[in-house]
């Protein structure tokens, strides 16, 4: 199981895989993305993992099997042969057969599910054989190859042939010595060393090419470096490659110079194939982060560490944007909140002077308190205030059909609260704004002058 670190695994998530998180560390197994907060790609001490799907057949349950995006050089695998048997070897990127099986669904990650899938294609198929097991290391029978092409040889002319590389240790079941070998040459009981000749999918090299080999290391780079750099194919160029890796005579730095010059040459011969992607942290995961963040101490736990990921000014400054954005939208949750919680105080307050108001005009006096209030935000106080004026006997509209502004003003038991129906028409269309005020001075002048209606 590859453990996944948060960039990669919203990268894996972004590409549509299943991700799985736990406590970095611990030996709890991993749990389903919904159990964690959204925060948790951007969060430390967070491991993940790409969850692996089942496959049902024929009733029998096995694993995904790999496909190649998942796979590196040199990863254990269990391939699905013969539909009777089983390989475990390394994966080689190079080798053709070996991805034509992955792509194919015949390669799995451990020897059940691979045995679980044979046993559900045989049954699929209505057939039952034994299922054998075999090993192979690629790594060491290519070495033993190279020694044994080592050892001298006899000067004498030779058709040439091409030598295959496919040798493998094979464990056979009963002590019997396989035949069948499609991933290599086995290796039985004996321990004896098979020579096989198998057409390859590009050329490797010749007989004539390894009668004389070189032990010295300065003269084995200068031959291979010329020979890579005189290709003219990809494929010349990915055949040397088995070549001077299976070579006793060089160290580690030695193949990894030459492995550097291929890469180049590839380069050079198909830029369009082996140009190197583009890999940059993506600051964006951050301000995902940050957008979800609902608290700012998860702002605070969102950015820790970011000093070290690497980015660029122009990144950090988006980052810091991001944050100030969010910021602001806190700030704004706040102080909506704060009006609300303070016109509920002054509503209930209000409510409850509008119950307790001895006369009319101290009812309505408390309009006032309302001008810069919606009609929705009035509208509790002025069903509190009707309701007074209806115990006090007071001609009033029903509660359940308050009185249109026009009514008030014509209604106005004083100039109190005609002052407050006043300030109530500046709030109103400027269209009918001149037709209120014409009923705010008949009532002025009714009130001032002791009229009634």
């Amino acid at each position: 199981m590859n453990i996944l670190n948060g960039n990669e695994a919203f990268s894996a998530l972004m590409a549509g895989k299943n991700i799985m998180c736990r406590a970095a560390g611990e030996l709890m197994e991993f749990d389903d993305l919904d159990q964690f907060p959204a925060t948790v790609f951007a969060m430390p001490n967070y491991e993940f993992c790409i969850k692996i799907d089942f496959i049902e057949l024929a009733g029998i349950s096995f694993l995904k099997p790999f496909s190649i995006d998942e796979l590196v050089a040199d990863q254990e695998i269990y391939i699905c042969e013969n539909y009777s048997r089983i390989t475990k070897c390394q994966f080689i990127p190079d080798r053709v057969e070996m991805r034509d099986a992955v792509i194919s669904g015949f390669v799995q990650r451990d020897r059940e599910n691979a045995a679980n899938q044979i046993k559900a294609i045989q049954k699929a198929l209505g057939i039952e054989t034994e299922i054998y097991f075999q090993e192979i290391d690629y790594k060491e029978l290519l070495a033993a190859l190279a020694t044994k092409n080592r050892e001298p040889k006899k000067r004498e002319t030779r058709k040439k042939t091409d030598v295959n590389l496919d040798v493998a240790k094979t464990v056979t079941p009963k002590g019997t010595e396989s035949t069948d070998e499609p991933w290599g040459e086995a290796k039985n009981n004996t321990s004896e060393i098979v020579e096989t000749h198998k057409p390859n999918s590009r050329p490797a090299f010749t007989v004539d090419e390894v009668a004389e080999i070189e032990t010295d290391t300065d003269a084995l780079l200068e031959k291979f470096t010329t020979q890579i750099l005189n290709c003219t194919t990809t494929d010349a160029v990915l055949s040397i490659r088995p070549i001077f890796f299976a070579n006793g005579h060089l160290d580690r730095e030695h193949t990894q110079h030459l492995c550097k010059l291929t890469e180049e040459k590839l380069l050079e011969l198909d830029p369009e194939q082996y140009a190197p992607k583009q890999i940059k942290n993506d600051h964006q995961i951050y301000i995902d982060a940050l957008n979800v963040c609902s608290k700012v101490d998860e702002i605070e736990t969102t950015l820790r560490g970011i000093e070290s990921e690497g980015f660029s000014e122009d990144q950090l400054t988006e980052i810091e944007q991001a944050k100030q954005a969010k910021l602001a939208e806190f700030q704004e949750k706040v102080i909506a909140q704060a009006n609300e919680e303070q016109y509920q105080k002054l509503l209930a307050e209000l409510i409850e002077r509008a119950q307790k108001a001895g006369s009319p005009k101290e009812a309505n006096a408390l309009y006032k308190y309302t001008v810069e209030w919606t009609e929705e935000q009035r509208k509790p106080l002025m069903s509190a205030i009707t309701k007074r004026l209806n115990e006090l006997n007071v001609d009033a509209p029903q509660v359940s059909e308050p009185p249109s502004l026009m009514v008030q003003i014509q209604t106005a038991p004083d100039l109190t609260a005609l002052d407050a129906l006043e300030i109530d028409v500046a709030s109103r269309h400027p269209d009918i704004q001149p037709k209120l005020m014409g009923y705010v001075k008949t009532r002025r002048f009714e009130l001032e002058n002791g009229a009634t209606q």
